[in-house]
């Protein structure tokens, strides 16, 4: 399936979209994969390169026009799918007959309650498919070449994932865990109903129970540290266009000291390359140094039993885009960091 060239031929559903538009973005301009197919349902026929905005000023604009996901022909080695949730269950099966792996960056395949399922992704419960399905967070899972779906964490979860995966891992907090997660407007993509008189110069809670990250939260810690927490989970807009913070309080078990906390965070992160773990005293995890790369800066605060631990991510590249093409050179075999940006491209401050 590979091209001419050796590099691996990969498409995109969904490409004009927000976290399509990144992905084109990386993909492009990765030295080991070739884009040969890209989606948009409004937008059939017309050239890729000339829809994009950060496509505008070049000079050469490519071949690459945009299909609907039904004229999906071929093989590939990977199709990401950014597709709305919802769809891609209705298309699951066709697409999984062109493609040795589907890197999915929405939702539809992140838990396996039946129950919960029901309850905020039915599609996927009405559209069987023989290929298997697996949540894979790059720092944490086992690659599972079973499995045709290769599904990975929403946004605000694998933010949160981070503040609390080395708590959980080395047993050091007990009872209930808060979290509260802010986003920028960004992570609600471009069909969201919330007017920019809403958001600009405001700061608001939009889900403070029943937000569908939470069960994959859970789920999330339980499938790769089998151990449960209770979390109680709330969503806030942020009145910026992209980035997100995630915040969860704990308590520490009795015993448990300051130290025990900055060990289990640096003894989880040290090795992983996208995750800055910032030790107290040398300041905290901020939205604007980690906007336009894939990287997450992570803090944890002890105070007595009270633990706060932080993170913060661009929610279009490490909380989508990036994450995926992360997850795709693990699967194929290249460095992990290939293809993605290494630091933002904006000036500071």
């Amino acid at each position: 399936m590979s091209s001419a060239d050796g590099r691996k031929r990969v498409a995109i559903l969904g490409g004009s979209g927000f976290t399509g538009a990144e992905l084109y973005r990386l993909l492009r301009k990765h030295p080991g994969f070739d884009v040969a197919f890209i989606s948009s349902e409004s937008n059939a026929g017309l050239p890729v390169d000339k829809y994009y905005a950060g496509s505008v000023h070049k000079k050469k604009i490519g071949s690459l026009k945009f299909s609907r996901a039904a004229e999906l022909e071929g093989g590939y080695d990977a199709v990401f799918s950014c597709l709305p949730t919802g769809k891609l269950p209705q298309i699951i099966s066709k697409v999984a007959g062109h493609a040795e792996f589907i890197f999915n960056v929405s939702g539809d395949y992140r838990i396996t309650d039946t129950a919960l399922l029901k309850q905020h992704y039915p599609e996927t419960l009405k559209h069987d498919f023989e290929g298997g399905w697996h949540y894979f967070v790059p720092e944490f899972s086992e690659i599972d070449r079973t499995k045709k779906v290769v599904n990975l964490p929403g946004c605000m979860a694998v933010a949160t994932l981070y503040t609390l995966f080395p708590l959980v891992a080395h047993d050091l907090i007990e009872g209930r865990v808060i979290t509260d997660a802010k986003t920028g407007s960004s992570g609600g993509g471009k069909s969201t109903s919330e007017h920019h008189a809403e958001r600009s110069n405001n700061f608001r809670a939009y889900k403070v129970h029943g937000h569908r990250h939470k069960p994959e939260i859970e789920h999330a810690l339980s499938y790769h540290l089998d151990r449960s927490v209770e979390l109680q989970f709330s969503v806030y807009s942020l009145d910026i266009p992209r980035g997100i913070m995630a915040t969860s309080y704990s308590l520490l078990k009795e015993g448990v000291t300051a130290v025990d906390v900055r060990k289990a965070f640096y003894s989880t992160y040290a090795s992983k390359p996208f995750l800055h773990y910032i030790p107290a005293g040398n300041g905290t995890p901020m939205i604007k140094t980690v906007n336009g790369t894939n990287f997450a800066e992570i803090g944890a605060y002890v105070e007595g039993r009270n633990c706060v631990s932080l993170a913060t991510i661009d929610n279009l590249l490490k909380g989508a885009a990036g994450q995926a093409v992360q997850a795709a050179n693990l699967y194929f075999g290249f460095s992990e960091e290939e293809g993605l940006p290494q630091e933002g491209e904006g000036a500071w401050p």
